[in-house]
C-alpha cells in the first residue's frame, strides 16, 4: 500500500509517472535523496546538495565527481561543510563567498548566484532525459510536483525552513532545465515536524501545555510559529475543536502545508502570514498563546514581548525550546568517553535566539510570572526517520571513521536487542501575563 512505501519508492514513482529514466537532482535536506542515491544511482546524473544542515558522508561517497556541494562561508551550514568535506574528496565544492547561512535563511532570495552553480556543475554531468516543457503539476504516492521549463531533467526536494524555497530561483532554472520542483509532508524538514508531533513523548508533553493554558470555552489562542501545523491540529483535537486558534508563520511555503494539512483534517484553524518579532495583531487580542522550537530562530526577547503585547492579562503564554546544552541519550552499548564526544545536539540557533535554559530568565525577563517550567525529554524508538537521522548524521560528524565504526557496531548491538530509542531534551517555560 501507498502508507507502506518509502520516500525513495515515493519518488520513484513520481519519475516513472512522468516518464523520467534520468535526471538531475539538488537538494538542501540531505537525508531525501540518501537512500534514492544508494538504491538508484544509475537514474541520477549531477547531484547537488546545497548547503546542507546534516550529512552522512558516506551516503554520497559512490557519487564522485557526479557530487557538488554548495557551501556558505561561515555560520552552522558552513561548520556542517567542514565536517563533511574532507570524507567528500571527489566532491565539487562551490563557495558561496561572504555569506553566513543558517537553515532558516531564505536561501534562494540572499543568493540568486546559486542557479549558475548549479548549471555549470549540472550542463557537465550527463543525463539521459530531456524535458519537453509542457507544464504540468499533480500528485502521486503522497508526493506533490509541479514541472516547468524545458531542457535536461532536474529534480528539487524542498529546502529546509527556508520561507520562500526554490521559488525565487525557478524562472532562472526553467530557462535551463525542466524543473520537476517536489513538495508535500513526506520530504524535508516537514517531514521531521510530522514524525516528532507523532511521537508519544511529543504529544504528553504539548497536551502538558495545552492543559496549563487554562483555557476557559470562550478563550482565543495563539499558535505563534506554527510550521507544519501539526501542533495546531494537536491543539484542535485535544480541545474538541470547541477553542478557536489562530496558526502564524514566517513561511509561506510551511503554512500552505499547514492549511492543506488543516482541511484534509477538517479542522478550523485561522492561519496567518506573519513574524513572531512582529505579531500583526493589536494589542490583547488572545487569552492564552504558545510558541514550540521557535525561539531558537528569531530575536527571542522581541517575540517574548510581542506575546507579552498580544496576550490578555491574566492569560497565559507556553514556551517550549531544544536544550542544546542537554545530553541526549542514544540507548546502545557504548563507552562514556565516545557517549560524550557526539551526545551534545547542534547548536543551530540564531544570534538573539534562545535554546538553553536562559529561556527561564527570558520568560521572566519579559514579565510573566512563573506557572511551570522545566526540561522535558522527548524519545523516539523509530530509526528511519529524520527524527533519528538528522540528530544522528550531526553525532556521525563529531567522530574519526574508526570512532563511526564502533558507533555503528553499537547501533547494529542495540538494534539487534530490540531496545535502541534516542532522547532529546527540551525546556518548556509557562507563565501568566502580569494583571497590572
Amino acid at each position: 500500500s501507498v502508507n507502506d512505501m518509502t520516500l525513495t519508492d515515493r519518488i520513484v514513482a513520481v519519475l516513472d509517472a512522468l516518464g523520467i529514466n534520468q535526471a538531475h537532482i539538488a537538494t538542501q535536506v540531505s537525508g531525501d535523496i540518501a537512500d534514492l542515491i544508494v538504491r538508484h544511482s544509475d537514474r541520477l546524473g549531477g547531484v547537488a546538495l546545497v548547503a546542507p544542515a546534516r550529512i552522512t558522508p558516506s551516503n554520497f561517497q559512490s557519487l564522485d565527481g557526479r557530487l557538488l556541494y554548495i557551501a556558505p562561508d561561515s555560520g552552522t551550514l558552513s561548520r556542517t561543510a567542514a565536517r563533511a568535506l574532507p570524507h567528500l574528496p571527489k566532491a565539487k565544492v562551490a563557495r558561496l563567498s561572504g555569506y553566513s547561512a543558517e537553515s532558516w535563511d531564505d536561501l534562494a532570495v540572499e543568493r540568486p548566484d546559486i542557479v549558475d552553480l548549479l548549471s555549470a556543475h549540472l550542463n557537465s554531468c550527463p543525463t539521459s532525459d530531456i524535458g519537453t516543457g509542457e507544464e504540468q503539476s499533480g500528485e502521486i504516492a503522497g508526493i506533490r510536483f509541479r514541472v516547468l521549463g524545458s531542457g535536461p531533467i532536474l529534480v528539487l526536494t524542498p529546502m529546509a525552513l527556508s520561507p520562500s524555497q526554490w521559488e525565487p530561483l525557478l524562472p532562472a532554472l526553467a530557462n535551463q532545465f525542466s524543473v520537476v520542483a517536489l513538495s508535500g509532508p513526506k520530504l524535508g524538514m516537514l517531514a521531521l515536524l510530522e514524525e516528532r508531533a507523532a511521537l508519544a513523548d511529543w504529544r504528553s508533553m504539548c497536551r502538558g501545555l495545552f492543559d496549563d493554558l487554562a483555557l476557559q470555552p470562550d478563550s482565543r489562542v495563539l499558535d505563534a510559529g506554527c510550521g507544519s501545523g501539526a501542533i495546531a491540529l494537536q491543539f484542535v483535537r485535544h480541545t474538541e475543536g470547541a477553542i478557536p486558534l489562530t496558526a502564524l508563520d514566517l513561511s509561506p511555503y510551511l503554512l500552505g502545508e499547514a492549511r492543506i494539512a488543516a482541511s484534509a483534517a477538517k479542522a478550523e484553524i485561522a492561519f496567518e502570514l506573519g513574524s513572531v518579532e512582529e505579531l500583526p495583531f493589536p494589542d490583547d487580542s488572545f487569552d492564552a498563546a504558545y510558541t514550540v522550537t521557535v525561539l531558537e530562530e528569531c530575536d527571542a526577547e522581541k517575540a517574548l514581548a510581542e506575546l507579552v503585547r498580544v496576550v490578555k492579562p491574566g492569560g497565559r503564554i507556553a514556551a517550549v525550546v531544544r536544550g542544546i546544552e542537554l545530553h541526549a541519550w542514544w540507548n546502545m552499548p557504548i563507552t562514556d568517553d565516545l557517549r560524550a564526544k557526539f551526545s551534545l545536539p547542534a547548536s543551530s540557533v540564531s544570534p538573539a535566539g534562545v535554546a538553553t535554559a536562559a529561556l527561564y530568565d527570558l520568560c521572566m525577563k519579559a514579565g510573566l510570572k512563573p506557572v511551570r517550567m522545566g526540561p522535558y525529554t522527548v524519545s523516539s524508538e523509530r530509526t528511519d526517520g529524520p527524527v533519528f537521522e538528522q540528530p544522528e548524521a550531526h553525532a556521525l560528524s563529531m567522530l574519526s571513521d574508526a570512532e563511526q565504526e564502533v558507533y555503528h557496531l553499537a547501533k547494529a548491538a542495540a538494534i539487534s536487542a530490540g531496545n535502541l530509542f534516542m532522547t532529546r531534551g527540551h525546556h518548556c517555560f509557562i507563565g501568566e501575563v502580569p494583571t497590572y
